[in-house]
């Protein structure tokens, strides 16, 4: 009769740690590839001296434009979305793309550089544009990545800097 052999307690360790290890590896490499689940729709918290607004490019066929409202109409001598802060005031803008194309989002003098100036927002997912409005004046805010919808309904928001 032959006896079968128990392997050592380091071993068992050796064993243990490998599986541990591959175990961590794996559930690492998971949320990197899945991502953790950001909520874009949980908006930034109040802070004192503090304007936050919420900008949503809808997936509701046309592009409907920002905070899931109408734009049809909007132009230059009818701006919109429109943005009013005080000078010095902190400045959030909660981004969030709900279309299944991408969009840009820039304010002049204050977010030139836009979201993703190429490749713009892309679906499903949000960004916080933060900035002091140390400047006044009205400022322009838009798409800033090229689309025949962005053109008629996403060029014509307005930032108002007011004393």
């Amino acid at each position: 009769m032959r006896m079968i052999q128990k392997p050592s307690r380091r071993v068992l360790a050796v064993i243990a740690l490998a599986v541990a290890v591959g175990g961590f590896l794996s559930g690492a490499y998971a949320f990197h590839l899945f991502g953790t689940g950001t909520n874009c729709w949980i908006r930034p918290t109040s802070a004192p001296n503090t304007a936050i607004f919420t900008v949503v490019m809808a997936n509701e066929g046309l592009n409907v434009g920002y905070n899931g409202s109408k734009a049809h109409g909007a132009s230059a001598s009818n701006p919109w979305p429109v943005m009013n802060v005080t000078v010095n005031q902190t400045v959030i803008i909660h981004v969030i793309n709900n279309d299944s194309q991408p969009h840009g989002f820039a304010v002049t003098q204050y977010f030139d550089q836009g979201i993703g100036a190429q490749a713009g927002l892309a679906p499903n997912k949000c960004y916080d544009v933060k900035f002091t409005a140390n400047i006044l004046g009205s400022f322009a805010v838009k798409c800033n990545i090229f689309c025949t919808i962005h053109f008629p309904y996403m060029q014509f928001g307005q930032l108002n800097v007011n004393p």
